[in-house]
């Protein structure tokens, strides 16, 4: 006797957590809003059952929080956890500048070179943009790092972080200093010099860390 369940009622899960998870990204589910099963089924038009599964799967991505009371809300960020955030941010994506610097394709290296050539303009005044291209910035270079675990990890943090969005700064001086720092980890990938981009990858995200702090700290 199989034990497998019906191959139709696992595609209804993932499609209703890719629907929910975009959601949240986009923030049209904004933090603290509370993911009712039998509201979103009724919204979503599907039974119950792969709502409340696609709602846990959730919880276990860390974009969504359980409370033994309210049910599940989608996770509202503090500062604390964003710092947090960014302590296993350093560590992984300073591995994962590492490895790509030895394994990245010249493909790879021109579009990451394409990546911070509009990241540069958008850094005058598109902060959105810049925050976008950010994202792709250290995506690449974590998909082409060879490491498979590496990169599912973080990817998982990465979605995480994009729900501190009031906490980061989108000010132009800030966005101009990060977008240096980028060519200065650009510059180590193209030559390969992985220990170098392990360590501006490293520079860059705790400085970026600190300057959160420091802006967040009350006066």
């Amino acid at each position: 006797m199989t034990l497998l369940k019906p191959v139709a009622s696992a595609r209804v899960v993932d499609i209703v957590r890719e629907q929910l998870r975009g959601a949240i990204l986009s923030g049209e589910l904004a933090p603290g809003s509370r993911l009712s099963v039998p509201e979103l089924a009724r919204q979503l038009e599907v039974s119950r059952s792969p709502v409340r599964e696609a709602v846990l799967l959730l919880v276990g991505e860390g974009l969504a929080i359980e409370h033994s009371r309210r049910g599940v809300e989608v996770v509202n960020l503090t500062l604390a956890d964003l710092l947090e955030l960014y302590e296993l941010r350093a560590s992984m994506d300073s591995l994962a500048a590492r490895l790509a610097a030895a394994r990245m394709s010249s493909t790879d290296l021109t579009a990451l070179r394409g990546v911070l050539d509009a990241q540069g303009a958008a850094a005058i005044g598109d902060w959105r943009g810049f925050r976008e291209l950010d994202a792709r910035f250290h995506q690449i270079i974590v998909q082409t790092s060879g490491n498979r675990r590496l990169a599912r990890h973080a990817e998982l943090l990465s979605r995480e972080m994009r729900l501190a969005g009031p906490l980061h700064i989108n000010e132009s001086w800030h966005l101009k200093q990060s977008h240096e720092e980028h060519r200065e980890i650009e510059r180590a990938l193209r030559q390969r010099d992985g220990p170098a981009a392990e360590l501006a990858m490293h520079a860059h995200l705790t400085r970026v860390a600190g300057t959160v702090a420091a802006h967040h700290r009350p006066q």
